[in-house]
């Protein structure tokens, strides 16, 4: 703000505002960003005391009910043993399974 602005508003008490345009957007884009910015901090701090609740709270009762439903669950299917199987896009072939997958060692069938 100029010397003489600055001096003429002093002398109104302030009544009178002397600020150009582009200086009162800019006072007021200040004004709204530092703002913006004290919300987004207060939502991070909100979120982390939340964060922290939840890590805080009693979960017994969870660990205790997946406890219950891994003792309850059906034991997962052995798989076969290593050997040659009917082939199921062949049916005149065997094809080698090695325990774990399909192989491409085949023998025709006897």
């Amino acid at each position: 703000m100029g010397l003489i602005r600055k001096s003429m508003s002093l002398t109104t008490g302030g009544i009178v505002n002397y600020r150009s345009k582009d200086e009162r957007v800019a006072k007021y884009t200040k004004q709204t960003r530092n703002a913006a910015r004290a919300q987004v901090a207060q939502n991070a701090m909100m979120l982390e005391n939340q964060r922290k609740q939840i890590d805080a709270a009693d979960h017994s009762n969870v660990r205790e009910e997946v406890r219950d439903m891994r003792a309850t669950a059906p034991a997962p299917a052995a798989a076969p043993p290593a050997g040659f199987y009917n082939d199921p896009k062949d049916p005149l072939v065997l094809r080698w399974f090695d325990g774990t997958q399909w192989t491409s060692m085949t023998k025709p069938l006897d």
